[in-house]
């Protein structure tokens, strides 16, 4: 059986594009495996000319025209640190969830699309204005920690390690970036992140999400993808077995589930999925655990 095979279909936003052995190559994880790529290129040539041909430097866009870097800095590794493995990794643990339980495989890759483009494009603008602001775009470290802002203001109040909140986070991690561009001195690179946080929101905001924060202005009508229900596993959601013999009348005595209970259910997993488990009241936590209960019953 070949290792590589595509998809079948590939019509539902949460499939994967394509599978290399049981892993499912989603939008998230073919930009993973391209910067991979991009890394061991930089291990294997060495000499650089693949790097200054991918990442993004302005006047080799104004004046030799080199436009496909404002799409391919983001795999462009003319040096590797710890920074550029830290930002596939943040890129990689918060772009599933983004790509999951907002938009699909589709959309999350023309939103990718369109951040590296208006990044690459803020630079190339500061430049023209500063010819003296001549700095490069390379490697993941921007678009991960974008990533992770977006994650940040859809659940805000989610929590992580020793119960900080992922709203804390986004606002250290803002932080740090800012201070270390100002005590470098790369104003080009401060104001690209600074502007370039504005333009992501507004481009994420197209595509459906960042849906509690309707003041981000929004031209057109993508809506938001929603989760899937849970659907039960009772009796009643499996296939029923061709008779092999007489057909027995089921009476009254046959165990259902009661709707009304199975909505109940899918109301507070979705609670849950869009803000976390301490969003549930003790009250609701109990409701939960009865409703569990039941179903099991049945």
């Amino acid at each position: 059986m070949s290792r590589f095979r595509l998809s079948p279909g590939g019509k539902r936003p949460h499939e994967p594009w394509f599978h290399i052995g049981t892993l499912e190559v989603t939008t998230t994880w073919l930009v993973v495996l391209l910067s991979i790529v991009g890394i061991v290129l930089f291990a294997v040539v060495g000499d650089g000319t693949v790097e200054m041909n991918l990442l993004l430097f302005p006047p080799f866009v104004t004046d030799l025209g080199k436009v496909w870097s404002l799409v391919t800095w983001p795999f462009a590794y003319p040096s590797v640190s710890l920074l550029d493995a830290l930002g596939i990794f943040f890129f990689w643990y918060f772009g599933r969830d983004v790509e999951r339980d907002i938009f699909g495989r589709v959309r999350w890759a023309w939103v990718l699309a369109l951040w590296a483009v208006a990044l690459g494009l803020i630079l190339v603008g500061l430049y023209e204005l500063a010819p003296q602001w001549a700095y490069a775009l390379d490697g993941m470290s921007l678009l991960g920690i974008m990533t992770l802002l977006l994650w940040v203001a859809e659940w805000p109040n989610r929590m992580f390690l020793f119960n900080i909140p992922a709203w804390l986070i986004g606002v250290v991690y803002v932080g740090i970036d800012v201070i270390s561009y100002i005590g470098n001195r790369e104003w080009p690179l401060l104001w690209d992140f600074l502007i370039g946080i504005v333009v992501c929101g507004f481009i994420a905001r197209q595509f459906g999400a960042l849906g509690d924060y309707p003041w981000i202005p929004r031209l057109f009508g993508v809506r938001r993808r929603r989760p899937k229900p849970v659907r039960s596993t009772g009796p009643q959601d499996r296939p029923a077995p061709r008779p092999s013999g007489p057909t027995v009348v089921q009476g009254p005595w046959t165990p259902t589930v009661d709707p009304r209970d199975e909505a109940r259910m899918n109301e507070l997993l979705e609670k849950i999925h869009e803000h976390g488990a301490g969003s549930l009241t003790e009250a609701e936590k109990a409701e939960l655990n009865e409703l569990r209960l039941r179903r099991r019953r049945s």
